[in-house]
């Protein structure tokens, strides 16, 4: 016990309880507590039966909260269909303001002339999220599932990616690799030019990502993923797809917070900025599958 504490006094008891001072209790009634502990413990047979009460339990209450719980959302989307506009009728809005907003102020409000970009990354940038979110959630499926690494790999799958590495380079396809010399600088540059120019042409995130994507796998294909892996490693894959998904979720973050509060909207013009984060994750997304189901590895 600490010095400065009196031994009745509450402080000191306190302290000593937090210095790990307390005095130890008597062997005997240690050894009493234990067995009396011990002899509570419940058999296995009344452990079973708890169980089965337990269960027996849930599967009472569980059917009616699964309906009552659909029941209201039944409600919730009645009561929504029965307040939107009838189906054809000439005032609707669907069929006047809302593609007239889009056509007129598609550029002021996004900065982008090509209005399918502007809808797709402000208007309806927040199911274009989503999609990106099911994207970046897939890859990491697959990969929980089929990675290679340290604990689920052993020497006998080392050596067998060994030999299909010795096996790839002494077979490698000449014609494969020689239209690949001349093909894939192209498709990169095919890639960068349809995501830099999605706001005014037609293109984007989306197509961008996949004609990117596709250039990975064809320069892997035609040079190996051990070539390719010089510039596109597990780490680097990791922090392109997170940066993508992080960029678009803060960049149209922002855009709801200013457009919900009326302020001004300092990102006019940052659709290039979304595209190339949805091109991001999408490149990944198509690189990821590929390397997954034929190699377990990125």
């Amino acid at each position: 016990m600490s010095k400065t504490a009196k031994k009745g006094d509450w402080k000191g008891r306190l302290t000593a309880w937090v210095d790990g001072d307390r005095e130890p209790k008597d062997r005997t009634l240690f050894v009493m507590e234990t067995r009396a502990r011990r002899s509570r413990l419940p058999t296995v047979e009344e452990h079973e039966k708890r169980e089965k009460h337990r269960l027996r339990e849930f599967f009472n209450w569980y059917p009616a909260a699964a309906v009552l719980i659909c029941l209201l959302l039944t409600a919730v989307l009645m009561f929504t269909v029965l307040q939107m506009p009838g189906f054809g009728r000439a005032d609707n809005p669907l069929h006047n303001q809302v593609s007239e907003h889009y056509i007129e102020h598609g550029k002021e409000d996004s900065g982008a002339a090509n209005v399918v970009t502007a809808m797709i990354l402000t208007y309806r940038g927040f199911d274009t999220l989503g999609e990106s979110c099911v994207l970046f959630l897939a890859v990491t499926s697959v990969m929980m599932l089929l990675l290679r690494d340290e604990k689920n790999t052993d020497g006998r799958d080392l050596r067998r990616m060994a030999q299909e590495d010795a096996i790839q380079r002494e077979h490698q396809d000449v014609i494969l690799k020689e239209a690949g010399e001349i093909l894939i600088p192209f498709i990169f540059l095919f890639a960068i030019y349809v995501l830099l120019n999605g706001e005014t042409s037609p293109g984007g995130g989306f197509s961008g990502g996949t004609i990117l994507g596709s250039g990975l796998v064809l320069f892997a294909c035609a040079f190996g993923f051990e070539k390719l892996r010089a510039f596109m490693n597990h780490r680097t894959y990791s922090v392109v797809r997170t940066f993508g998904l992080m960029l678009y979720a803060v960049l149209y973050g922002i855009n709801i917070f200013l457009g919900a509060n009326g302020l001004p909207n300092y990102l006019v013009g940052m659709s290039l900025l979304i595209d190339l984060a949805v091109g991001l994750v999408v490149a990944c997304t198509v690189y990821g599958f590929y390397a997954l189901f034929a190699r377990g590895e990125l």
